[in-house]
């Protein structure tokens, strides 16, 4: 039995009116689209976790406060806490303060830690103003 023979308000409801064709183009169409946002999602996550440091020599040539991620060797005897926790880190050719308003434990007898400080670096007193400071694993660098 042909679609002749359905009567017109049956043969809309129960038969496609597009061609199998232009069906495949939609769903090519629709799966590309699909991938390139995956794509693109994917690229931004990446871009947002993957940070890239910037040396302790490097800042030091910055002329205007402004946000920074160091990473850098804290220098030996420079770490005290008393209200704040204070100390100095360096990349053998400059140093500079750290201010951090939070607790992380940093061996100050040793000293030569590795950390990664972030926040303002404020070039008239060299000093960085961290909102976060993290111990760098040695295997890790």
């Amino acid at each position: 039995m042909g679609s002749d023979c359905l009567p017109p308000d049956l043969h809309s409801r129960y038969l496609d009116s597009c061609p199998a064709d232009e069906k495949g183009d939609r769903v090519k169409k629709f799966a590309a689209v699909v991938v390139l946002t995956i794509a693109f999602g994917l690229l931004g996550i990446l871009a947002l976790t993957s940070t890239s440091y910037s040396s302790v020599s490097e800042v030091l040539r910055i002329d205007k406060p402004t946000k920074v991620v160091v990473m850098g060797n804290v220098t030996k005897g420079s770490v005290r806490y008393d209200k704040f926790l204070e100390f100095r880190i360096n990349d053998g050719i400059g140093e500079v303060r750290v201010i951090y308003s939070g607790y992380v434990r940093l061996d100050n007898v040793s000293g030569y830690g590795t950390v990664v400080v972030r926040g303002i670096y404020y070039p008239e007193n060299r000093t960085i103003v961290a909102s976060s400071v993290e111990s760098k694993c040695p295997s890790k660098r």
